[in-house]
């Protein structure tokens, strides 16, 4: 029986994303499961099962990198370049009912410190609250495509 997977969790995931980790969603239990890439390569290296030596906090995540690498229950998620927050920057711009405001935040996202522009704009208007509905359900509707794409079930 196919596993039902929790959207929040995705949408969460996508949300956390940083350059040195990368998350997965196990196929087998519904949950998603981010490890760093670093610990990926060690155990893609490691193919006879022989464990690097790790503080005990890590052995989880290397357990959990050993199962991605020899094993295929596990998914990849889409990255933060498969998220495009930039895009999404750019079309909660144009969705802001004030001309001006809208104008001022696409101004606000080209050039260098775009993101940080961009917050310093939705703050200064008072629009954060605004920005981070529109953005939870951008990857809401990224999470809930990715899961048709791959034929997994979300709720």
């Amino acid at each position: 029986m196919a596993v039902t997977v929790q959207l929040k969790d995705i949408v969460e995931a996508l949300e956390l994303q940083l350059d040195e980790y990368v998350s997965y969603l196990d196929l087998d239990t519904g949950k998603v499961e981010t490890v760093s890439k670093d610990l990926l390569s060690k155990a893609e290296k490691s193919g006879d099962g022989e464990e690097p030596d790790l503080p005990e906090w890590q052995k989880p995540e290397w357990e959990i990198a050993r199962r991605i690498v020899s094993t295929d229950r596990f998914k990849s998620l889409p990255t933060k370049y498969d998220v495009h927050e930039w895009e999404i920057m750019r079309q909660f711009a144009d969705s802001v009912e004030s001309g001006k405001i809208s104008e001022e935040l696409l101004g606000a996202i080209h050039g260098a410190g775009a993101f940080r522009s961009f917050k310093d704009t939705l703050r200064r208007r008072g629009i954060e609250k605004k920005w981070f509905e529109f953005r939870d359900e951008a990857l809401k509707t990224i999470a809930r495509e990715w899961c048709e794409e791959e034929g997994i079930a979300c709720q």
